[in-house]
């Protein structure tokens, strides 16, 4: 189990470098994609930008992207001080995660992308820079615009999915009905991904033997996930997990 801060790398045979953390008081899970032959590195919702800049820099690194699952606070904490930090960094989000309304901006913090994405729910995107490349599925319901990202060996679900359990359904925007469509959606495409890949959860919570890991494989997921296994819709939302009064 990473300590808070501490980087698990992982070289690829493609020439990806895979790294991922855990950062703050709510467990978030942060992924990188580098590539250092071209000086690409991607970030998937940074928390602590402090933490992402001198650990890079230890490397000779610098940012160049930032790839957002959706805009809640939490994980969208570094952003501000990263894009000041780093001349000409690339913001990146679907365009449906900013949110307008008085009360979305209580929970989603205010983020100017510098390149969106557009397109429907449940469908997805190719997304690639400097050696990197990632599918970018649009997966709402947790979050208006919310998406995941994979390839390079991972499945990063944001807060679609955790290791054991899914985001829950009662905070603004937040949809059962759309969440248990992205589920189907994400267990649909899973189950076509090598089993061995990691599935980096948003947030390392409990998984089902009462230990809190940083990632499963997908095959461990497709196995004993709840909100996965849960494929009727009634019975996903009876699930006790999605909403706060449960």
């Amino acid at each position: 189990m990473l300590a808070r801060g501490e980087f698990h790398r992982t070289s690829l045979d493609d020439g990806v470098e895979v790294w991922v953390t855990q950062m703050g008081s709510m467990m978030n899970m942060n992924t990188a994609f580098i590539n250092r032959a071209t000086g690409t590195v991607a970030l998937v919702d940074p928390y602590d930008a402090k933490g992402w800049l001198s650990g890079l820099a230890a490397e000779g690194l610098t940012p160049t992207h930032i790839l957002l699952t959706h805009t809640h606070r939490d994980h969208t904490v570094g952003v501000k001080r990263l894009v000041r930090s780093v001349p000409d960094l690339e913001v990146w989000g679907h365009e449906e995660s900013v949110s307008s309304s008085l009360l979305g901006l209580v929970l989603f913090k205010k983020i100017e992308l510098t390149h969106s994405w557009s397109h429907e729910a449940h469908t997805s995107v190719e997304w690639s820079s400097g050696g990197i490349e990632l599918t970018v599925t649009h997966s709402p319901g947790h979050a208006p615009g919310h998406v995941t990202l994979h390839g390079h060996g991972i499945y990063h679900a944001g807060d679609l999915l955790f290791t054991a359990k899914s985001g829950r359904v009662d905070l603004p925007g937040g949809d059962s009905v759309t969440q248990w469509h992205s589920i189907s959606h994400a267990r649909g495409l899973l189950q076509t991904l090598p089993p061995e890949w990691r599935l980096i959860p948003g947030h390392r919570y409990e998984w089902i033997d009462g230990t809190t890991p940083d990632w499963v494989t997908i095959e461990q997921a497709l196995a004993h996930n709840h909100a996965l296994n849960a494929t009727e819709l009634e019975e996903f939302d009876a699930l006790p997990f999605l909403r706060f009064d449960d």
